[in-house]
């Protein structure tokens, strides 16, 4: 039997609402030779019966079912469960443009380790936003070449997504790299970075050809999580020792300053979460801490902003004032509910 060229994988945890949609997505690539692994990770709605009929009624779906262990653990099983010569990973939640995979598939070759599309961002409200936009169609076939253009993709933050990418499999199999299982944030970026670090291969597609999806309001009652900064901290020095790496620290260590202080200033504006356990008092102590902290007021004071926006978050974040700085967060997080 002819194995297919691309696997797409879904890994799903309760998106009964959602997971047709994304489903109906990929069964509409009509010009794509394609396998669609679900993964059922663990999920207590409806989600496993709506994928159990599409499985049923396509040869081409396979659904497999496991115990909760979350979206890194779900998408390695589909990594090695999947036949296909190339990989792509979407989310539950998202869906494909028409015939988007098709627009390239066919015109990759053997060498092709990596290809890089842009993408929509879709609101609850229908609003439609595209990313930052990709540069034109390129083909890369040189380390050096496809790291200066990298830069750019850093700095649009292109490079953290999985969605908006097809692997090559032999090319992660070779270089043995999985999602982190033990990070419960920012194991795309961490994926992706590994991905970087010896790529030579790549084509970039300059059309938003998925979907992205945000509910309103969704960073209010997103999931608190109290090592966040030190999660981000940890991958932007990642980041930092890759482009070292590469030779062109010099170029780009502004912008992981730039990164790494609305890192700091979203720590803040978490503590507005509705599941945000602390008290006033409680955010405050923790707040005086973490502006006590070296590595955190080099940054701070290292930073040189080009922009009203940053030139204003610096002025905050440098009074180190905990009760200023939680205000402003607050004012941001009640923003950022609207949106």
């Amino acid at each position: 039997m002819e194995l297919p060229l691309l696997s797409i994988i879904i890994p799903v945890y309760n998106a009964e609402k959602t997971i047709g949609r994304a489903i109906l997505s990929v069964i509409e690539q009509t010009e794509v030779d394609f396998e669609l692994l679900l993964v059922n990770d663990g999920s207590t709605d409806n989600s496993l019966a709506v994928m159990t009929q599409f499985a049923e009624m396509n040869p081409r779906i396979k659904l497999f079912s496991r115990p909760n262990e979350g979206v890194s653990g779900a998408r390695n099983f589909g990594i090695e469960q999947a036949k296909g010569k190339f990989i792509s990973f979407l989310d539950a939640d998202d869906y494909y443009a028409e015939n988007g995979l098709g627009s390239f598939m066919k015109e990759l070759d053997d060498h092709t380790q990596l290809v890089i599309y842009g993408y929509d961002i879709v609101y609850d409200t229908k609003t439609i936003e595209c990313s930052p936009p990709v540069k034109p169609s390129l083909s890369f076939t040189e380390k050096e070449s496809f790291r200066d253009y990298c830069l750019l993709l850093i700095e649009d933050e292109i490079i953290n997504a999985p969605w908006n990418k097809v692997y090559l499999k032999s090319y992660l199999l070779e270089h043995q790299i999985l999602f982190p299982a033990d990070l419960d944030m920012g194991e795309d970026l961490k994926f992706n970075l590994d991905v970087l670090k010896d790529v030579q291969y790549v084509k970039v597609i300059p059309k938003p050809l998925v979907n992205y999806t945000v509910k309103k309001g969704a960073g209010l009652v997103s999931k608190f999580r109290a090592n966040r900064l030190e999660l981000r901290y940890m991958l932007m020095m990642e980041l930092k020792k890759l482009i070292f790496t590469w030779g062109k620290l010099d170029k780009t260590e502004a912008l992981i300053d730039r990164m790494l202080m609305r890192d700091i200033m979203a720590f803040f504006m978490d503590f507005y979460k509705q599941n945000c356990p602390y008290k006033s008092a409680e955010r405050r102590e923790i707040a005086g801490v973490i502006l006590k902290q070296e590595e955190i007021r080099e940054i701070i004071m290292r930073h040189q902003p080009d922009d009203f926006i940053t030139k204003l978050l610096k002025i905050i974040l440098i009074t180190y004032n905990s009760r200023l700085i939680l205000l402003s967060a607050k004012i941001l997080n009640i923003g950022r509910g609207f949106r």
